[in-house]
């Protein structure tokens, strides 16, 4: 994070020495000497603190504080006067300022408040950053998924297209409504549409619209996607499943923003965030011809891989509880518990289907064991199997047998430990141990013969 900071102060000397303690101490320091200055770079920048004195020579830092307040709620500020009395250190916590300074202070008083003022600053970003995740799906606090956010945070206050990349279930579509709602164009409309989903003789309607009578079943006129994300975001899921000579049209739409209906003449405003999706490999479908290279560079501003979640690990307890809420919520039913060890082989297990397949499981198993601990022998097979796939060891060794009979001795005991781990399943059993069921069935029962 840069540490910028906007520093209002008429005195030249002053804030000379401020801003040069600052920089010295890592700061990136904006200098303004008055009201008029400051508005100039509240309109330039964006600061995560400021140093307002409260006499100014064209305004009161008040006022100051209040129009700061409005412009960049997120940015706290510190007051300075170098008339202290109670009643301005009052007014100024009564009206929003984080700190306040009476003048002259020292250095080490300064840096010690801001040092505060920006630890605040992070902590309060982070809860936000976890509420804006549970809004739209994407909880954790692993430090990968956190830097994801951030890196998302930084594309959604821009105009730049993005490229969401990222495995099946990553959550690219989440990501897509996070871009969205943090935003500079939050409050117009979000179209999606998944490209892989309509058939290709479908999809330039939907992208472009028609006019009515443009071909055979067009009775009405039908506006496309891209006339109405006007103003809002367009989410393209699958891009690389749209034609080549689809993509030529569609980039000149985004080039002059607006777009001419099939079968029209018209031309209507298109202008729009574009935000695109895939979880094929970029480099293969530019080498296949699928995606073309105009296109790809229009698109690729800002490209973003949504991390998959055997990367972020530590977060499936926290999806799995908020999973189960809405699971439980959802079909009424009394909540599920994962149990310690549960969890611990979910963590360690790797999930090709990512968070999707997680979700999945957690309602499969809110619907079916409604109530119950969650236990690792109610989880599938495929999962248990994946993560203990060299099972547990077993030793027993007699050393007084001769070679064959402890070598019987030890098939036995292996056979009868693989065979209570199954449960007792013998068809499972035989196929753990790579061996025929009749086989298994002629070793247990010598086993029986025997004793």
């Amino acid at each position: 994070m840069i540490k910028r900071i906007l520093l209002v102060e008429d005195d030249d000397l002053h804030r000379t020495m401020v801003a040069g303690a600052l920089e010295k101490n890592g700061y990136t320091v904006w200098c303004a000497e008055n009201g008029q200055e400051a508005i100039h770079a509240m309109q330039e920048e964006t600061f995560v603190a400021a140093l307002l004195d409260i006499r100014l020579p064209d305004t009161d830092g008040f006022e100051l504080l209040a129009m700061l307040s409005d412009a960049q709620p997120e940015c706290h500020a510190v007051m300075m006067t170098g008339e202290a009395s109670i009643e301005s250190a009052v007014r100024s916590m009564q009206e929003g300022a984080f700190d306040y300074l009476a003048k002259p202070f020292r250095t080490e008083l300064l840096l010690m408040k801001l040092s505060r003022l920006f630890a605040w600053h992070e902590l309060t970003e982070e809860n936000r950053m976890l509420r804006s995740g549970t809004a739209h799906g994407m909880i954790g606090t692993s430090r990968v998924l956190k830097h994801f956010l951030e890196s998302l945070k930084g594309a959604a206050e821009s105009e730049a297209s993005v490229m969401l990349l990222g495995e099946t279930g990553t959550g690219k579509e989440l990501a897509a409504d996070f871009i969205h709602q943090n935003g500079f164009r939050k409050d117009g409309p979000l179209i999606k549409v998944n490209c892989g989903a309509i058939p290709e003789s479908l999809l330039e309607v939907e992208l472009f619209g028609c006019i009515k009578g443009a071909f055979t079943g067009a009775d009405r006129a039908r506006p496309g996607v891209l006339e109405q994300a006007h103003g809002g975001t367009l989410f393209l899921d699958e891009i690389g499943e749209i034609p080549s000579t689809m993509q030529v049209k569609l980039l000149r739409a985004l080039q002059e923003r607006q777009v001419t209906r099939i079968g029209g003449q018209q031309a209507s405003p298109a202008d729009f965030r574009l935000v695109a999706a895939t979880h094929r490999d970029l480099d293969e479908l530019r080498q296949s011809g699928q995606l073309r290279d105009d296109f790809f560079f229009r698109l690729s501003v800002i490209p973003l891989t949504v991390p998959p979640l055997r990367t972020r690990r530590t977060d499936i307890p926290l999806l799995i509880s908020h999973f189960v809420e809405r699971q439980a919520s959802r079909h009424r039913k009394e909540p599920v518990e994962f149990t310690p060890e549960a969890l611990e082989l979910l963590q360690r297990y790797n999930f090709p289907g990512n968070v999707r397949e997680l979700e999945n499981l957690v309602e499969r198993l809110q619907v079916m064991l409604p109530g119950e601990q969650i236990l690792p022998r109610h989880l599938p097979e495929s999962i248990r199997q994946a993560v203990q796939p060299n099972g547990r060891t077993v030793q027993c060794f007699r050393t007084e047998l001769p070679l064959r009979e402890a070598v019987r001795d030890f098939e036995t005991q292996f056979i009868q430990h693989v065979l209570n781990e199954e449960g007792g399943n013998r068809t499972k059993t035989a196929k753990r141990l790579g061996i025929a069921r009749k086989t298994l069935w002629e070793k247990l029962a010598d086993t029986v013969t025997e004793k």
